[in-house]
Order: structure tokens, then sequence, then C-alpha cells
């Protein structure tokens, strides 16, 4: 009886140990969008963006994707396939955030002045960045997210 007591023990996993990782890894994962959009307004700000489309581009999947999972987008379902839409979305109007606040800070003002006064064009920049930017980024996160499920569910058929 004992012996059947301490195999019995001895195969249930402690739970302090094995979770403690996936939780600080989930943890830092969490970051990453936030993390990405204050990198990525500060590299608009300063360096040229023109030059690094496609690196910022994947910086923000990345970032996305990473916060996403980490949040449970990689369960399936439309909930969390929304949840990842928005956060894109969220994620590229943060880096233009962090962009137009650098901007008007240094004392610089924005191009297109015939458009109306500064924290308007502040206003719609953001706006346009996480709908076209981001909405896309968070689209393409979210099918990434998708594939393990939909390949799990074609083999069960």
């Amino acid at each position: 009886m004992t012996a059947t007591m301490a195999t019995r023990a001895a195969s249930i996993p402690s739970t302090a140990s094995s979770l403690e990782p996936d939780r600080a890894a989930y943890g830092i994962l969490l970051f990453g969008a936030p993390f990405v959009a204050v990198l990525a307004g500060m590299s608009a700000e300063w360096l040229d963006f023109r030059a690094l489309r496609v690196p910022l581009l994947l910086l923000v999947g990345f970032g996305v994707l990473a916060t996403a999972y980490a949040a449970g987008g990689a369960r399936g379902g439309w909930r969390s396939f929304a949840m990842t839409v928005l956060l894109g979305a969220a994620t590229w109007a943060a880096a233009q955030s962090v962009y137009a606040i650098i901007h008007v800070a240094s004392g610089e003002r924005f191009h297109a002045e015939r458009f109306g006064p500064q924290w308007s064009q502040a206003i719609l920049l953001i706006a346009a960045h996480g709908a076209f930017l981001g909405t896309p980024t968070g689209l393409a996160a979210a099918i990434i997210l998708r594939i393990p499920v939909l390949r799990e569910r074609a083999s069960r058929a």
C-alpha cells in the first residue's frame, strides 16, 4: 500500500516547478506587442521609415503574434481571432502615437499642413495606421495562430 502511494505521489508533477517557467515565458511574450509598438514608433521618428518598412512590419508582426499567443490566441475560435486582429490595430496605433508624441515634442510639424491643425493630423495618422497597417498585421497573425488548429481538425476528419 505504501509503495503504491509513493508511486502515485512520484507520478504527480509538482505544480510549482512545472508551471513557473511557462508563466514566466508567457509573461515575457505578453509584452511583445507593447515593446515593439514603442520600438517601431521611435524607429519611425529617428530612422528612415522607407528603408525600414519591411523590418518594421516584421517586427510588429512578431510582437503581435507573440502577445496574441501568450494571451490565448492559439486556442482557436472567433473570439481569439478577433482579439488578435484588434491587437494588431492597437499595436500599430500605439506605434504611431509614440511617433506623433516624439515628433511634436521635438518641435517638428507634420508635412501636410493644408489638412488642418496638428492635433487632427496626429489623430488621423494614428487611426490610419491602426486601420490600414494594424488590421492586416493582426489578420496575418491570427491566420498564423489558426494554422495548427485547422491542421488538427483536418487530421481528425
